[in-house]
């Protein structure tokens, strides 16, 4: 009976995590949708936040180049009335998790807009 009720609070452990990461996963997606309304602007990014007037970006260089990053943010820069386009800092390799716990190279970029 002990081993029924640890198999069963295991199995509902693991559950949750993974409702917890679609979740999150679902959350990323429209968040991401808000700020690159685009639906040909969203491919090969991980996550976009917006934090005041910067802009954290993941994304998977082998799905978009720096470049095109660069022109969709200086879009979303320009919707939001501030149109001049920094890098806040720099691009560096990360990991993205994605939402089946499998975990992918990704680059973060930090962007402001003035």
């Amino acid at each position: 009976m002990k081993s029924i009720l640890v198999l069963a609070s295991v199995s509902l452990m693991a559950l949750s995590a993974c409702v917890d990461s679609e979740k999150a996963a679902m959350r990323r997606a429209a968040l991401i949708a808000q700020i690159f309304p685009n639906p040909a602007d969203r491919t090969g990014i991980h996550l976009a936040f917006p934090v005041g007037s910067s802009l954290e970006i993941i994304y998977f260089k082998n799905e978009v180049s720096s470049n095109a990053i660069d022109r969709r943010v200086a879009g979303y820069c320009e919707r939001i009335g501030k149109p001049v386009l920094t890098v806040y800092k720099a691009p560096k390799a990360s990991v993205a998790t994605l939402a089946n716990g499998t975990q992918r190279p990704a680059t973060t970029i930090w962007y402001d807009c003035d």
